[in-house]
This record gives structure tokens, sequence and C-alpha cells, in this order.
């Protein structure tokens, strides 16, 4: 009960009190004024009438003490309120212009984003095109002392065009300018040919990975896409696995008593280092590191914390639903879930590599 209720009651209690001592008090008089006569009894009677008097003014002070404080309360109460209203009213305008503010920063840093990753892509373009000509000897045979330094140019200079591209990629689906194509795609296709693709990388850090890839029904998506899905994925996994590890690849028809209406579920699992509960939701988010960044080296996979925003961007893009579930220093396995058409399909095709 809230002391405003406390004061309410008690001053109801008191007014009671007064009531039935006024009304003793009338039965005396009354009782006073039909006898005529002053007995002992009446004045005893007397006496009473004047103690009860000496309460009645003692019970009207603490009424109207009460009362007082009441009001003190009830103003106390509402300048409070007026005072968190004042405040809160100031909490929210300042909040908004916060927020405006972060919008405002956001799309600088999209835009800037867009801009620099535009400008660079041009002249790298160049750079690159004129670096593979060299490789492949189209000016001549290149010097020895010169194979090694344009084998190093030639791969920086490609990693540096893949960043680039992501960045383009991450501006493109932040301002919903991601375009696909729509066409049949057949997905077992596209994973068994975004796994070789990447297979001297995991061999390389001497990584196993198997796929179990099921012939599914032509799916409608846009087959690019769905191939740079699946690599950034594999990608991520080959990066956080241990040298040694194990990664595993595998496509099929989601169960139709989990998720009804025709699903493929890609499933990339590795024995890598896990990601914390806390950071399951933030691993999507843009140039972000599970570990810090002494930790990575151009010797790895390329990384500018942008595979798995891309990911999530192009899936969506699809209609489709990522989800991960991991266990620090035992495994992580991203599931993608993309809309198929009806249809049977065939039994897995295993591949330990």
């Amino acid at each position: 009960m809230s002391a405003r209720d406390l004061k309410d009651e008690r001053i109801a209690e008191l007014e009671a009190e007064l009531e039935a001592s006024q009304r003793t008090i009338d039965v005396l008089i009354g009782r006073l004024e039909r006898t005529g006569t002053t007995p002992p009894t009446q004045a005893e009677l007397f006496d009473a009438a004047v103690r009860l008097g000496h309460v009645l003014e003692e019970r009207t002070r603490e009424v109207e003490a009460a009362r007082a404080e009441f009001r003190a309360l009830r103003a106390n109460l509402d300048q409070i309120v007026r005072h968190r209203t004042r405040a809160l009213a100031e909490s929210e305008a300042q909040l908004r212009t916060k927020n405006a503010e972060l919008e405002v920063q956001s799309r600088n840093k999209a835009d800037f984003i867009s801009i620099a990753a535009h400008e660079l892509r041009t002249p790298l373009t160049s750079i690159v095109g004129y670096l593979d000509l060299f490789s492949e000897g189209r000016f001549g045979v290149l010097p020895p002392l010169l194979e090694r330094p344009i084998s190093s140019v030639r791969r920086n200079a490609h990693r540096l065009k893949r960043l680039v591209d992501e960045m383009l990629d991450v501006s493109r689906i932040e301002a919903g300018r991601m375009q696909r194509r729509s066409e049949r795609v057949d997905l077992a296709e596209v994973v068994r040919a975004a796994v070789t693709e990447l297979l001297p990388l995991a061999h390389a850090r001497d990584q196993r990975v198997e796929t179990r890839v099921m012939k599914l029904t032509m799916a409608d998506g846009d087959r690019d896409k769905l191939h740079q899905i699946t690599v950034n994925l594999v990608q991520n996994a080959i990066r956080y696995t241990p040298e040694s590890g194990s990664i595993s690849v595998d496509l099929d028809r989601a169960p139709e008593d989990r998720y009804p209406g025709g699903w493929a579920r890609l499933r990339v699992r590795d024995s890598g280092i896990g990601i914390p509960e806390e950071d399951r939701q933030r691993i999507f988010e843009p140039f972000l590191h599970l570990k810090p960044a002494k930790h990575h080296t151009s010797a790895g996979p390329d990384s500018a914390g942008l595979g798995l925003n891309i990911a999530r961007g192009l899936i969506e893009l699809h209609s489709g639903l990522i989800t991960v579930d991991s266990e620090v220093d035992v495994f992580t396995e991203f599931t993608v879930l993309l809309p198929l058409g009806e249809g049977g399909m065939q039994p897995p095709e295993t591949s330990p590599t």
C-alpha cells in the first residue's frame, strides 16, 4: 500500500472517532437537559464530557495535521511527476537527435565505402589485368628474378580486388540496391563447384573437407550469388578451423515436419574455435572479427569481416534464412534455408576430400 493510501485510511479513522465522540457528547448533554439536576452521576458525566471534549480537540488537531501532511505529500508527488515528465521529454528529444545523427553517419559511411570502392575498383581492374598478362607470358618470358615478386604482387592485387568487391556488395546490400537474376539453378552443382574451388586452400592447411550433396529440384535464384553464399560460408569455416581440422558441407531437403513448404537446407560445419553465445548475432555485422587483428595474416583466407554479412544479405535476397549453432572450442554450424520447388531428390553424393 502506498504512503498516500495510508494517509487516506488514517484520516478516515480519525474522522470516524470524531463522529463517535460527538455522538457521545450529544447523548450526555441530552440527559443533562432532561434531568435538570446534578447528582454525582451527572457530575461524572460532565467530567466524561470534558474529557471527550479534550479528546475531540486532540483528534481534530491530528486530523488537521494529517490533512496538511497529505496536501504536502500530494504537492511533492505532483512536483516529482512534473520533474520526471520533463526529464523523459528531454531524454526522448536527445535520443531522437542522436538517432538522427547516427542515421546521417551511417549514410555517410555507406556512401564513403561505396565511392571509395568504386574509385579503387577501376585502377585495380587494370593492375590485375596487366599482372595476369605478365604472369601468363603475354609480354615475353619473365626473368627468373622477377617471377616470385610478380607472383606475390599478382596474388595480393587479386586479394585487394576481392576485398573491394566485398565492400561494394556491402554498400549495395545496405542501400537495398542489390539485384538478383531469376533463373533455374541446380543447387547441388553450385555447392560442389564452390567446395572444389576452395579445396586447395583447405589442403594447404591440412584440413579435411567432406561433402554430402543431394540432387534437389531446380531452384529459382541467382547462380552467381548462390555460389558466393556457399564460398563465403566454406571460406569462413576454413579460416576459423585449425590445421588438420575437419569441415563438412551438407545439402539436402529440410524436414517437412519442421520446415513445411519445401526448403533446401545447406549446412556448413567445422571443428574450429566456436562462437560464444553472446556473439552469435553480432557475427553477421560488417567488419567484425571474432579473433583480434593480430591473428589475421595475408597467408589465410581473405577477410575484411564482411563474408557473413554479405552471405546473410544474399540469403535474404533469395527469401531465405541463416542460423548458427556453436560450442566454443568444439564446433560451429551454419544452416541456410532456401525456397525450393516441389519435387523429389536423389541419394546423396558423398565426397570426402
